[in-house]
């Protein structure tokens, strides 16, 4: 077995120890005064070597927490032991140089040196974790709401086709119109789940890292969209389409999902009968804004904020649909490096938009 005591003793010093280590290191004292910091520490907080010696640690701490941390500063002192800073459900957070917020875990440590009492603490940067368990979580509300409103419409189109189902084949009275009209209402429903399988296999390929994005065919994906809606519905409505679209880049199957939400949501909310106008334009920022009008009722300004957000929220009356399509659109835009919006007045229509890099040079 290999003897380490030549080799701490001769060639290893507690500054080399220390410097190498992958965490930051802080020394400090029981006036909070920083004494020495290694080189990794220095990056995390985004200081040059020496910048800290002789600050108080207070100078790396958010505001919020200045004076919660002198006493427990204080108390550390009086019974100084290792062991991690906070607790299990509490998430610390440093101060940079430049005024930044970042998430950070730290041991605690001491020295008891012949002059004073020192603290140590051991510091990791654990932002990217914080983010991704974040957004596993909101991906997990997510996915939980959507399964059971996916479970709840699917079993609605279900009992609907089985329903008429039966009374076409018990029924050997029903006059020509009667049965028509029911098989009408079948291939609804039929309309409406495949729809719901769309929304579904679409949710799941957004957790994918990477997609290709390619120039559009705007006016292509546009008449895509409406043809999947039932002639039923499409027949009511009046739809006026431009020549041609601005220019912008993104994944078509995805960007056909959001005009066929945009434009069945026009349908089924328009006014009577449903007039709805879909168009683009340049924006200043290097973007391309599309868009669709409608003349229905309108949303007020609480209903604009939480309508991409929590559609349920505002209740079978503005807007229930099926799945999560607002939500979806909005992640699905989000991922294509855009953004959605919507402009609305009460009694004066909506104006639902999403907005897209012109090419790839403007994408963040």
């Amino acid at each position: 077995m290999m003897d380490f005591t030549d080799i701490f003793k001769n060639n290893i010093t507690v500054h080399t120890l220390i410097e190498s280590m992958s965490e930051g290191v802080i020394f400090i004292n029981k006036q909070a005064e920083i004494l020495l910091v290694n080189k990794m520490a220095n990056q995390l907080f985004g200081y040059q070597n020496n910048e800290l010696i002789g600050q108080k640690i207070e100078l790396l701490i958010p505001n919020s927490f200045k004076e919660k941390h002198k006493t427990h500063l204080s108390n550390y002192f009086s019974a100084p032991k290792i062991r991690p800073m906070g607790h299990a459900n509490s998430i610390l957070s440093g101060l940079k140089k430049d005024g930044s917020v970042f998430s950070l875990e730290i041991s605690l440590s001491f020295i008891n040196t012949d002059q004073e009492l020192l603290g140590v603490a051991f510091i990791t940067d654990i932002s990217a974790r914080v983010k991704a368990e974040n957004e596993l979580k909101i991906r997990n509300i997510e996915l939980d709401a959507f399964a059971h409103t996916i479970a709840h419409e699917l079993h609605s189109q279900l009992n609907s086709t089985i329903g008429f189902s039966q009374i076409i084949l018990n029924n050997k009275n029903l006059s020509e119109e009667k049965r028509n009209s029911f098989l009408e209402m079948i291939v609804s429903s039929g309309f409406k789940m495949d729809s719901i399988v769309r929304e579904m296999l679409l949710f799941s390929s957004l957790k994918k890292d990477e997609i290709r994005k390619t120039q559009l065919p705007m006016k292509e994906i546009v008449r895509e969209a409406i043809r999947r809606i039932p002639e039923s519905k499409k027949n009511t409505a009046d739809i006026v389409i431009p020549t041609a679209f601005e220019p912008s880049i993104g994944h078509g199957p995805w960007i056909e999902e959001v005009w066929y939400n945009y434009i069945c949501n026009s349908i089924k909310y328009g006014g009577s009968p449903p007039k709805i106008e879909i168009g683009s334009s340049q924006t200043k920022n290097g973007y391309s804004k599309f868009w669709v009008k409608d003349n229905g009722k309108g949303l007020d300004k609480r209903q604009c904020e939480i309508i991409f957000v929590d559609p349920q929220q505002l209740g079978d009356g503005v807007i229930k649909g099926h799945g999560l399509g607002l939500s979806i659109v909005k992640r699905i835009v989000k991922k294509l490096d855009g953004y959605v919006e919507v402009e609305s007045i009460p009694n004066n229509g909506s104006i639902f938009s999403f907005y897209l890099p012109r090419s790839a040079n403007n994408s963040l």
